[in-house]
């Protein structure tokens, strides 16, 4: 579905309602670029004129394959952002109250026709989590040898006690190995 609207569509029916399928393969956030769960995220839009504002408003709906933040398990975050906006078409910004219109969500426009994706896309990022776990319970890695605790809740690593006697610090164990090996056959 194409997400461009014209303005003077809006004007001339007063409101309209748009339903559809925002449609990406990978959706760039300020944490990554994730895979978009059946390549498609649901929108449904509510467009009102009045008074020479365009006042939008509706939600987008879907799921992004992403690593925990933890464990670093592939795991489904489903995201429902809220699309909110208020397109003034008659007034031009008053810098001096910058600040307290940004917060209103105004946009001042001058243009024919509105791109919509640009909300869409704005409720996503915002409806993202900066810290995002497979469950709400994840143990995460173990710090010594990296085995995923919540796969293996018993584990006890043996390097831990080598990283408290202080002999070797076992996150670099494969590197010392793969030293002495190389030492070993040269």
């Amino acid at each position: 579905m194409d997400w461009k609207i014209k303005v003077k569509d809006i004007i001339a029916n007063k409101k309209m309602k748009l339903e559809g399928f925002y449609e990406k393969e990978y959706m760039d956030f300020h944490t990554g670029t994730y895979r978009v769960i059946d390549r498609k995220f649901h929108v449904k839009i509510s467009l009102v004129y009045t008074d020479g504002t365009i006042i939008v408003g509706g939600f987008v709906k879907g799921k992004i394959e992403r690593p925990c933040d933890r464990c670093l398990k592939l795991s489904i975050l489903e995201l429902n952002g809220t699309i909110e906006g208020i397109y003034d078409l008659k007034n031009e910004p008053n810098f001096k109250d910058s600040e307290i219109e940004d917060l209103k969500n105004v946009i001042y426009y001058k243009g024919d026709i509105i791109d919509l994706e640009e909300r869409i896309i704005e409720a996503l990022v915002v409806s993202a989590p900066d810290v995002f776990l497979c469950k709400e319970d994840c143990k995460g890695l173990c710090p010594f040898c990296g085995e995923n605790l919540n796969d293996h809740p018993d584990h006890t690593c043996p390097g831990k006690e080598e990283f408290e006697k202080g002999q070797v610090d076992t996150r670099f164990r494969k590197l010392i190995d793969l030293k002495d090996e190389l030492e070993n056959n040269n």
